[in-house]
C-alpha cells in the first residue's frame, strides 16, 4: 500500500508540511482549486523581535474564482521583494541557526 499526499502550495511552509512530504509515497501539490482570499499562499508570518508579524505579497488583481495555478504576483513584487529579504536579515542575523 502507498500512502498519497495532496497538499495546496504555500508561501514558506511550515514543518509539517515537510514532514508530510516526506512520509509520502507520493505528494501532489493541487494548484488547480480556486484561490483563497486571506489563505496562506501569498502571505505567511516569521519572528520578528520576539513577536509574530504576518507579511505578504501582493498579486495581480483578478477574479475572485481564479485559480492559485493562475494567480500571479504583482509588478510591486520586485520592490517587496528586496524589502523583504531586508527584514529577513535585520530579523534574523543573529540567529544561531
Amino acid at each position: 500500500m502507498k500512502t498519497l499526499a495532496i497538499m495546496q502550495p504555500y508561501l514558506f511552509p511550515y514543518i509539517s508540511y515537510f514532514q508530510l512530504l516526506h512520509a509520502a509515497d507520493l505528494f501532489v501539490i493541487h494548484d488547480d482549486v480556486q484561490y483563497i482570499k486571506q489563505g496562506w499562499i501569498n502571505r505567511n508570518n516569521i519572528l520578528l523581535n520576539g513577536q509574530k508579524h504576518l507579511f505578504s505579497f501582493s498579486l495581480k488583481k483578478d477574479s475572485a474564482y481564479a485559480l492559485i495555478s493562475n494567480r500571479a504576483f504583482s509588478d510591486e513584487f520586485p520592490k517587496e521583494q528586496h524589502r523583504f529579504f531586508r527584514l529577513l536579515q535585520s530579523a534574523y542575523a543573529k540567529a544561531p541557526f
